[in-house]
Order: C-alpha cells, then sequence, then structure tokens
C-alpha cells in the first residue's frame, strides 16, 4: 500500500509544481486543494486503515472538486447531497455508512460539474480530455470499491469482489495522474509582434 500512496503523493506534488504553468491561479489553488484533500484521505484509508475519517476527508475533496468545475454556482446542488446521509444517520447510525453516502452524493456533484465544465468549454484541449478521463476513471474506481464492499457483506458474489478489488488501482492511479495533469497549461502564448 505504501506505493500506490507514494503515487498519490508523486501526481500531488507534479500539480503543485505547476506554478507559473497553470491554467488559472484559482483552478490550480482548487486543484491543489483538492489533491491535498486526496493525499490525506487516502493516508487514513490506504496506511492506517481508518476508513470513516478518510471517506470524510475524501467529502472535502470532492468539494473542491465540484468548485473547481462549476465555480460558485455549485452551492444550490449541494443540499442535494444531504438527504440520504441524514435519513442513514438516523436510521441506521452507521458513520462509515453515513460519511460513504455523503461521499456518493458529492462525488456525483463533482462529476456532474466537470462533464458541465467540458460541455460549456471551460478548459481547452487537452486538458478539457485529462479532466473527462481523471473523473471518470474515479468513478470507475469507486464503483469497483463499491463491489468489493458489497461482496464482503455477502450481496454479491465473492468472484467479482476479487475482482473488482484488483481494478481499483487499475482506475485510480491513471484517475490521480490524468487530474493531476489537467490542471497544468499545456499550449504557450503566440508572441507579440
Amino acid at each position: 500500500m505504501e506505493a500506490k500512496f507514494t503515487l498519490v503523493v508523486l501526481c500531488f506534488l507534479l500539480a503543485l509544481s505547476f506554478g507559473k504553468r497553470c491554467l488559472s491561479k484559482r483552478d490550480w489553488l482548487l486543484l491543489i486543494l483538492a489533491m491535498a484533500f486526496t493525499v490525506a484521505a487516502d493516508f487514513f484509508l490506504t496506511i492506517l486503515f481508518i476508513y470513516p475519517v478518510g471517506v470524510a476527508i475524501f467529502c472535502f475533496a470532492h468539494v473542491f472538486y465540484a468548485l473547481r468545475y462549476g465555480g460558485n454556482r455549485i452551492w444550490r446542488f449541494f443540499p442535494l447531497a444531504l438527504p440520504l446521509p441524514i435519513t442513514l444517520a438516523i436510521v441506521m447510525g452507521d458513520v462509515l455508512l453515513v460519511v460513504s453516502s455523503l461521499y456518493a452524493g458529492l462525488f456525483v456533484i463533482s462529476y456532474i460539474m466537470a462533464l458541465r465544465a467540458i460541455s460549456s468549454k471551460k478548459y481547452p484541449a487537452p486538458n478539457n480530455t485529462l479532466v473527462v478521463a481523471g473523473m471518470s476513471l474515479f468513478v470507475l474506481c469507486d464503483i469497483c470499491v463499491a463491489i468489493f464492499n458489497l461482496a464482503g457483506m455477502g450481496i454479491i458474489n465473492h468472484i467479482l469482489g476479487e475482482l473488482a478489488v484488483d481494478a481499483i488501482w487499475l482506475f485510480y492511479a491513471p484517475a490521480q495522474i490524468c487530474l493531476a495533469l489537467s490542471g497544468m497549461r499545456f499550449y504557450t502564448e503566440r508572441p507579440k509582434c
């Protein structure tokens, strides 16, 4: 797990290194904040194995991704992420289940905001492709996490769960690389004559 965590840290450092080669200072700051929370979340998930804290920290990563893609207008979508976690907290009282459902709602919002940003041409090429690829791979990773957890609860086939756990990092590592690179300015401005 340390090697996988190291990859996440390296992706964060890659995004941090862009400095003057970023698309914009605001976009870069939101990307850095999202990736910093990702590093913190993965530390709790892959090193300390404190899952409720790790998932809760990941919620903040997706808040910053949603802000990055959707700007300030995303605040009207956040109430959509709250009913299920509040209901689960009242009915079940399982902390991990509550933060996981909040995480899922925030992730859906950040993914929708990423797709909207691309359709509105907020990002130039190849950044637009990197944003969609990164967020889509992130979704596939989290689907694998859900399948693995459902297999662990006996809801779905154990073999499917084993396949899913092997696929998690197959999607997660390239997702983090794409997201880190999505903040870099690939084009150079033409000199003014």
